[in-house]
């Protein structure tokens, strides 16, 4: 597959690029420090079209195509990975998912809503303990999951769970449907992307309308695997933002930094950890953008988003380290971003799904096991 960015999406680049410069960067340390994005911040992104980068036009969206969310996410996360983090997969599993459902009146009910927004949270992991079953024309959860980002602060969630007969449905509702009998837990103290207000989800016999499932049980294995591939292809583009930002670091430093009279980009070895770098983004970018461009028309999915997951988030862990070791002392300090942009870029390789279970994943597809 190739991809090729159009006028618009290089402008729209240029564009999410300036504001993440002028509005989100001088906060990021802030953001990090206090994990939490502030609300000042946040009801500005609406404004910018963040909440709804492919929603239809009809919702309230800007009805871009997904390569289009892709680069938004890349320089949001190039700023701050919290808050890109936190965009991401609003745009890319919960609106995505309301997109591809058949459920009319949840689309013109939910998706406005996430458009204007109404930040979306979602849990899709087929290992939580939430179950599902249908009782007098409603939905009954029960159950909960961990580590559900964007939870604290979502008014909308999306949601995997597991029914009495074995099948699975996605149901996604609105938090003011809820009482009691749903629960966000305590924010997690995380080691990075601290201000993604990820916590956990219970639900207590919480009773929904029959419409609020996005997917007949028969479609869900189907939607499943695309919105998958969609969470994995977020990170992806978390991961080259935070890859960049490391990289840019680590330029602007060995031109600034002198010793014995010698500006330090003139060593071989930070030489090296540069050239490094640019091979490792570059190589995981045109995967990312190539897979991303073809989301509709691509046979092979989820092998081809797990390997562009797989490079991007250790392209970002190894220009973070890089840049650290280039900054030397200072590389260890709060003063200086690239500490952030390690503990951000460590992320990208555990959720939503760890590189060690995609790497596996990839084995298997071409083994025939």
């Amino acid at each position: 597959m190739q991809y090729k960015l159009s006028q618009e999406q290089e402008l729209l680049k240029q564009t999410i690029g300036e504001l993440a410069q002028s509005e989100v960067s001088p906060l990021a340390s802030k953001i990090d420090w206090e994990a939490t994005v502030p609300a000042d911040l946040m009801t500005k992104l609406p404004n910018f079209g963040l909440y709804g980068i492919t929603i239809p036009q009809e919702y309230g969206g800007a009805g871009a195509d997904f390569l289009t969310l892709v680069l938004a996410i890349e320089e949001l996360c190039k700023a701050s990975g919290s808050l890109g983090a936190q965009i991401s997969f609003h745009n890319a599993v919960v609106s995505e998912a309301l997109m591809a459902s058949s459920n009319s009146t949840l689309k013109s009910t939910l998706l406005p809503k996430l458009a204007s927004g109404t930040l979306g949270a979602f849990s899709i992991n087929p290992k939580s303990t939430i179950s599902c079953k249908m009782e007098n024309n409603q939905i009954l959860l029960n159950g909960s999951s961990e580590y559900v980002m964007n939870a604290a602060s979502a008014g909308i969630f999306l949601v995997l769970a597991k029914m009495n007969d074995g099948n699975r449905a996605i149901v996604c509702f609105s938090k003011e449907q809820s009482e009691s009998e749903f629960e966000v837990g305590p924010i997690e103290k995380l080691l990075g992307m601290r201000a993604s207000q990820t916590a956990s989800i219970s639900f207590h016999n919480l009773r929904l309308p029959a419409d609020a499932l996005v997917f007949e049980p028969q479609q869900t294995g189907l939607a499943l695997s695309q919105l998958l591939a969609r969470s994995r292809l977020a990170v992806a583009a978390q991961a080259l933002g935070i890859a960049q930002a490391s990289l840019d670091a680590e330029i602007q430093y060995s031109n600034e930094r002198s010793q014995f009279n010698t500006k330090i980009g003139s060593f071989y070895a930070v030489k090296d950890y540069i050239a490094q770098d640019e091979i490792v983004i570059q190589s995981a970018r045109s995967i990312t953008y190539s897979v991303a461009a073809g989301i509709l028309s691509n046979p092979a999915l989820l092998k081809d988003s797990a390997i562009a997951k797989v490079s991007a988030s250790n392209s970002a862990v190894q220009a973070a380290r890089h840049s650290i070791r280039v900054h030397g002392g200072y590389g260890f300090i709060r003063d200086y971003p690239v500490e952030r942009y390690l503990r951000d870029g460590r992320v990208t390789q555990i959720y939503i799904e760890s590189n060690e279970s995609l790497k596996a994943e990839i084995a298997n597809s071409l083994l025939g096991t």
